[in-house]
């Protein structure tokens, strides 16, 4: 007659059983934004040092209308269709605010595209003497949008808040450029983009790290708690 060890017991008891399914992590929609962020801030960095003709303003539009802009959109939407919130900490406090960042950078690169469109094909009205204070119009309207921007991301992680704060920098820089023309602001705010660019692209590696099931890279304690 066999005797059964208690380990042969404990053996068969545990392969008897079922595999148990892995909980599914929950969608991220920064995963798809935050790349996005990245490329437009690079196309439009390179237009503003120089890579292609200043006066070639249309240069990046491909980029920002068919890929940031649309894709921030499609994010944005996502963000608002989850039932529960993402792993990663920009999530932590609610879904509200990271689904406004999407969705407002999705409207700034549109709007951008559609100011210069509209500015080269004469879309609006504008007159060839209010082109400037058009375009700083723009320009001012969209620093203080990212004025609050950065203040309301102060309960985000701190790479947020730097992002929004490195924007309104540049977009105050291509103000004084506007205002009184010069090439040196915008330049600098072109390197600026470029900044903004890698660390949108940094940002997106850590959650893209948390989102498939890895360790998040440090993107710095919230200035308010």
């Amino acid at each position: 007659m066999a005797v059964t060890t208690p380990v042969e017991a404990f053996d068969t008891a545990t392969s008897s059983r079922p595999d148990q399914p892995r909980p599914a992590a929950s969608p991220d929609p920064l995963v798809l934004g935050l790349p996005l962020i990245a490329v437009g801030a690079i196309a439009l960095g390179l237009q503003l040092v120089g890579f292609v003709d200043v006066s070639s303003s249309g240069s990046p539009l491909a980029v920002l209308i068919g890929a940031s802009g649309l894709g921030l959109l499609l994010s944005a939407a996502w963000a608002v269709s989850l039932r529960s919130r993402p792993a990663s900490t920009p999530w932590a406090t609610g879904t509200s605010l990271p689904t406004t960042v999407l969705g407002t950078l999705a409207a700034f690169f549109v709007s951008y595209a559609t100011l210069v469109l509209g500015l080269q094909h004469a879309w609006f009205g504008v007159r060839p003497g209010e082109i400037q204070h058009t375009v700083a119009l723009f320009q001012i309207s969209w620093l203080a949008g990212f004025v609050l921007l950065a203040i309301a991301s102060v309960r985000l992680p701190a790479a947020f808040t730097a992002l929004f704060v490195s924007f309104s920098a540049a977009l105050a820089l291509l103000l004084i450029g506007t205002l009184a023309p010069a090439a040196t602001p915008g330049k600098i705010a072109g390197i600026l983009a470029l900044v903004i660019g890698a660390a949108a692209g940094y940002v997106f590696l850590a959650t893209a790290s948390r989102a498939s099931g890895g360790r998040e890279y440090p993107l710095g304690r919230p200035l308010v708690r």
